[in-house]
């Protein structure tokens, strides 16, 4: 779950305060069901598949899309017009296959799956998943197994993100988009160490409701199909991000 990360991503932001930023309207709402998108056949079955992500530095080798088990959420489009409800709805999907590849990679401990640029930008690596690697890294330096329990993720609304917001990410050294995804996850999220007696160390335990504004692109990667390919996020309790991810 992104719940941990997150909060690495809303200490970015109190420190460095970003300027207060315009939103856009609420839009259509569809609701999407727990199945992935569309893949072709080449893709699910490409016995070469496994050594091209390999190269690409993206291991150990992920389900096919077609297999994922996408996380059930409620797409909306909240770009005021300025996408189709049906790219909104095909983004939205995007977003989901990139959570799904997310929730596997920190239940199978594939640290690389997160670093390796095929998922995120790698420059982004820390903004977007330093909490994680921390715990991947903890987990392997005690000999043990990172445990990820996830929550839910109710909504995915897509946003426009305003000139001034990405003016800010841009100053950060990441590179801003001009849309972006506003995930809401709930329920409760938890994290431990397990290790081969069956001991266990926990790391904590959230289950409070969080919002993130994730920006990316949407991307067809060949290896993994469809997916959110993304540049960084930014918790939205605070002020400064808030009109963007509650769009009038």
């Amino acid at each position: 779950m992104r719940l941990f990360r997150s909060r690495i991503g809303l200490l970015v932001v109190l420190i460095i305060g970003l300027s207060a930023c315009e939103g856009a309207r609420s839009g259509h709402t569809s609701p999407s069901v727990r199945q992935s998108p569309a893949v072709s056949g080449a893709t699910s079955a490409d016995p070469e598949r496994c050594a091209r992500l390999a190269r690409r530095g993206f291991t150990p080798c992920p389900p096919t899309p077609d297999k994922m088990q996408l996380p059930p959420t409620t797409i909306r489009n909240a770009t005021n017009g300025a996408i189709s409800d049906a790219t909104a709805q095909q983004w939205g999907r995007a977003f989901q296959l990139t959570e799904a590849y997310y929730r596997w990679a920190m239940q199978d401990n594939a640290r690389a799956a997160l670093t390796s640029g095929v998922l995120a930008e790698p420059a982004a690596a820390a903004n977007l998943f330093g909490a994680d690697l921390k715990s991947l890294d903890d987990a392997k330096k005690l000999g043990g197994q990172l445990m990820d329990k996830e929550g839910s993720m109710p909504e995915v609304k897509l946003v426009s993100v305003p000139p001034s917001l990405q003016s800010r990410i841009t100053q950060q050294s990441l590179v801003a988009k001009p849309y972006a995804m506003v995930a809401l996850f709930s329920g409760t999220t938890s994290r431990s160490i397990r290790f081969p007696d069956g001991r266990e160390i926990d790391l904590g335990t959230i289950s409070s409701d969080v919002q993130l504004l994730i920006w990316g692109e949407f991307k067809s990667d060949p290896d993994l199909g469809a997916i959110w390919y993304e540049h960084g996020l930014y918790g939205c309790q605070y002020p400064e991000v808030s009109s963007v991810c509650q769009p009038h």
